[in-house]
């Protein structure tokens, strides 16, 4: 019964580690690396398809065309315009606060109408601007709220684990 408890215990680690995973950087490059001005600019989303009412995580690379070397010390500014419909274009400031590496520039953006939107990530630094302008499509709200399942199966794993264990010493183990 100590196996259930070790498989229990694994499984918990490698749940909490995908879920905290999906939190925060990486996803999917949607965007470079490309030269605008005089800066290579990639463009990373997260999650890869968004949805409508679910935060939308960018992370934005910005590096010296030259030599490659990470740009620190610019402004960026991410903005969402809708193509249809009257929604007011959502702006966000991208930072290096907010990156886990502090190598990249992210942001959280909440998008509550689903479409296709124009989004436009603009850089000021001390080489001057530079922008990329990308078209990403916004699903309706999904129906599955996946952070509250991968919680249940938690429990579920540990709820078992301790049952097995506990099983185990009620026998005579």
């Amino acid at each position: 019964m100590k196996q259930a408890s070790v498989a229990a215990a694994v499984l918990a680690f490698l749940l909490l580690r995908v879920l905290s995973a999906a939190a925060h950087g990486g996803g999917q490059l949607v965007a470079g690396p490309v030269q605008s001005g005089p800066y290579t600019l990639s463009v990373w989303v997260n999650p890869p398809q968004p949805h409508a009412g679910q935060p939308l995580h960018f992370t934005v690379g910005v590096a010296d065309p030259q030599d490659g070397a990470p740009i620190l010390d610019a402004q960026i500014l991410i903005t969402m315009e809708a193509r249809t419909g009257d929604v007011p274009p959502i702006t966000a400031e991208a930072t290096t606060e907010q990156s886990v590496n502090r190598l990249f520039y992210e942001t959280d953006v909440d998008v509550a109408q689903p479409g296709p939107y124009l989004v436009t990530t603009s850089v000021t630094g001390p080489g001057g601007e530079g922008n990329v302008v990308i078209e990403l499509g916004v699903d309706p709200p999904s129906r599955v709220n996946w952070f509250l399942l991968g919680l249940v199966g938690l429990s579920l794993v540990l709820v078992l684990g301790w049952w097995q264990t506990h099983r185990g010493r009620a026998d005579g183990e």
